[in-house]
């Protein structure tokens, strides 16, 4: 297990040529990652971020009272569509990666990772050399070898970061597209997918929600999903939460995709007054904010995705992509990580038949 911290990446190159470089530490990235380690090879992930995460990213905010608001910042929870997800997140309840939190709600178990959402890919990448605080800024394909480029400092240019002899991207679909090569195949199919922007809010309330649903999805044309970060399994008053609680209470807010495209430009300040109002109107009661946070995620929503047999895409060339659009049959956390068990088991299979 490998994991440098941003001081320790700076100057940082890989001197060992890498049977598989993975950009993107999501869930996506991971799972590739992870299963193709398993194999035998040397895989390494670089993520620009400074740690694992994607749409499983969770946030700490401090607040007035002096204490830290913390609350996931992307996906509120996991459900399993699919036979294969449905017995991975079975195989993560067992080993305590994940809990059960909406049991049967809209007809889906709704899982979260302990004891934050971002925990389940700290979990993932435990066993794998990740180097973050690292943007790969271009790849390029030398001498039948792929290489990895960062800029460290502007004014120096490009320098190499490591070579590979496969690299595959789990990022999402605008930034993958400006890493492909100009002359790869995969850009045009990436031309075809759009995805959208979402505004998500983190609040820490004194307020008495105890009696409504944890989770709710308000008839609103502003607010998509309202989830009571307090009453996941593993959070903070999750325990000792009864129908007497009242707060203080977390609460994560999500902005429907016509609502945030229509105030991209807004700041955080603007963004948290206008869903604070509409939040009011969906409990019937007035705020008592204690801590408050926006975050704008630009690739969140996905619009119109890939209709892809595989739920990948390969280049024969050893390069390949993998996210959430890949396949239009699931969404979300489900649909990433079937792109990259599905990407990994086609490459162990045609690794032991000798193609590779």
């Amino acid at each position: 297990m490998t994991h440098l911290a941003q001081s320790e990446t700076q100057n940082k190159k890989v001197d060992t040529l890498l049977d598989f470089a993975v950009i993107g530490a999501g869930i996506a990235g991971l799972t590739v990652a992870n299963e193709v380690s398993s194999g035998g090879h040397r895989v390494a992930v670089f993520e620009k971020a400074r740690g694992t995460g994607g749409r499983l990213s969770s946030k700490r905010v401090a607040g007035d009272n002096g204490e830290f608001m913390a609350f996931d910042l992307g996906c509120v929870s996991i459900t399993g569509e699919s036979e294969a997800f449905s017995k991975q997140l079975e195989d993560w309840h067992e080993k305590g990666v994940v809990e059960p939190w909406c049991l049967d709600y809209q007809d889906s178990t709704h899982y979260v990772a302990v004891s934050r959402n971002s925990s389940l890919t700290r979990y993932l990448s435990k066993e794998l050399e990740c180097h973050f605080s690292i943007r790969v800024s271009s790849i390029q394909r030398i001498n039948d070898i792929w290489h990895l480029f960062t800029i460290e400092d502007e004014h120096e240019g490009e320098k190499l970061l490591a070579m590979a002899k496969n690299v595959i991207i789990a990022a999402p679909p605008p930034q993958a597209f400006d890493l492909l090569p100009s002359d790869s195949r995969l850009k045009v199919e990436l031309e075809k997918v759009k995805v959208g922007a979402q505004w998500v809010m983190g609040l820490e309330v004194n307020n008495a929600l105890s009696g409504s649903h944890p989770l709710q999805y308000p008839q609103s044309d502003i607010i998509y999903s309202i989830s009571q970060e307090s009453r996941k399994p593993g959070r903070r008053d999750s325990e000792s939460h009864n129908e007497n609680d009242s707060g203080p209470i977390i609460l994560q807010v999500q902005a429907s995709s016509n609502w945030t495209s229509n105030h991209l430009d807004s700041t955080k300040e603007q963004v948290i007054a206008a869903l604070s109002v509409e939040l009011e109107h969906c409990i019937q009661q007035p705020l008592k904010v204690i801590a408050s946070y926006a975050h704008r995620w630009l690739y969140s929503c996905v619009s119109q995705g890939l209709e892809t047999r595989e739920g990948y895409l390969w280049d024969e060339s050893g390069l390949g992509v993998v996210g959430d659009y890949l396949n239009n049959d699931f969404y979300g956390v489900e649909s990433a990580w079937l792109s990259g068990k599905q990407l990994a088991d086609w490459l162990v299979l045609t690794d032991s038949a000798g193609h590779s």
